[in-house]
């Protein structure tokens, strides 16, 4: 099966085409060689009503998450061998969802994003904002189902795996398009701390109140924190602009906590799972799945890097602050946002041998944690 590249012109910004890359099982978009052990059976099968959608960061682009894809239609090819093996019918085993990843407006090989500011007229770092690239993913969403799996949006049961900066954009999409939209499960893969500016993890030195004997870790001396807020100032600070020019300013009052706003799915009354009662409509609790990278990995890739930071500097500050992040998005499946014992939040989960770039830096580990996720949800 093969992923196929694609060019839409979504409605709104008629101008610039988006690329994005996909499957669509039981379709005239199903042929074979994607992933080289599997048959070509995806025309054979039924179509799908889930809905898989990989996002991307800021500097990945949607061609990072073929590995994973691919070995991820692997382990369902293993399962549908199994049941063959053991009499039970294929289609019935080998689930295979319509699949879809993409490249942002100024991303990859998608144009910039029409509604930027003209660069040879104003060369501002900035243009669209992190609701325009949730507008632009409901409309894409929109005319996938529409154009390519003759089905109305809301009828599909979508799961998101996002990495980096996309955990954060997913979570606005869920807050701006409820209930519009079913987004059942998600998997975060090391998350963009949105709420965070990179440069405060570290205190300041140079500051009136501090402590030498409170704020500095072991290994840590005050001019390796000097060194590493500037770096990090200079690099990864909101101001700071990127190649998209993806606006990242207000980011921080979008979601000002990991933990709150929860993430909502619409259900209808017959509709099974964890539910809370709403005061118009019951809401169900979509499964939510956070990955963090491996402390050392992403320590010596700092120290290893061109930013030269002391892995101490990083074990010390910018993990810890990390790791309590992610233990907040956990919480956004709560069912009881005042329950430590809620059966439905899971811990955070370590990529072992990982850096940021989960997808790239362990393929194997992201297609079996999406696979898990869909079997899980019945899907």
């Amino acid at each position: 099966m093969k992923l196929q590249d694609i060019s839409l012109t979504l409605p709104h910004k008629p101008s610039a085409s988006l690329r994005i890359s996909a499957l669509f099982p039981g379709t005239s978009m199903s042929t074979s060689n994607f992933a080289d052990s599997l048959p070509d059976i995806a025309a054979a099968l039924p179509p799908s009503s889930t809905l898989l959608v990989f996002l991307n960061g800021l500097i990945l682009p949607r061609s990072s998450w073929f590995e994973a894809i691919s070995r991820f239609l692997r382990i369902r090819d293993k399962q549908r061998r199994r049941a063959y093996e053991n009499g039970i019918h294929v289609p019935e085993i080998m689930k295979i969802p319509n699949i879809l990843t993409y490249d942002r407006f100024g991303q990859g090989a998608s144009d910039p994003d029409p509604s930027d500011p003209d660069p040879a007229v104003d060369d501002t770092p900035y243009g669209h904002t992190p609701e325009d690239v949730v507008d632009d993913l409901h409309q894409m969403l929109l005319l996938v189902s529409r154009q390519f799996l003759a089905r109305d949006l809301k009828e599909l049961d979508v799961v998101i795996v996002a990495n980096s900066i996309g955990c954060p954009l997913v979570r606005l999409y869920n807050g701006r398009y409820f209930p519009d939209v079913r987004v059942v499960g998600y998997l975060f893969l090391d998350s963009m701390m949105a709420n965070s500016d990179f440069v405060s993890v570290f205190p300041d030195p140079d500051a009136p109140g501090f402590d030498p004997a409170k704020d500095l870790r072991e290994g840590v001396d005050e001019e390796a924190l000097r060194w590493t807020r500037k770096q990090f100032r200079e690099k990864f600070h909101p101001s700071v602009g990127n190649p998209e020019r993806l606006d990242r300013r207000g980011l921080r009052g979008l979601l000002p906590f990991s933990d709150k706003p929860r993430l909502r799915l619409p259900v209808d009354e017959q509709d099974q799972g964890t539910t809370r009662e709403g005061a118009r409509k019951r809401i169900a609790i979509p499964r939510v799945i956070v990955i963090g990278h491996d402390w050392d990995v992403f320590a010596e890739h700092n120290e290893k890097g061109p930013m030269s930071i002391p892995k101490a500097v990083i074990n010390g500050y910018m993990n810890p602050a990390w790791q309590r992040y992610n233990q907040g998005l956990t919480r956004l499946a709560a069912v009881d946002s005042e329950s430590d014992g809620d059966e439905n939040v899971v811990p955070v989960k370590i990529a072992k041998g990982c850096g940021h770039f989960i997808q790239k830096d362990d393929p194997e580990m992201v297609a079996r944690e999406v696979d898990l996720l869909l079997r899980r949800l019945g899907l």
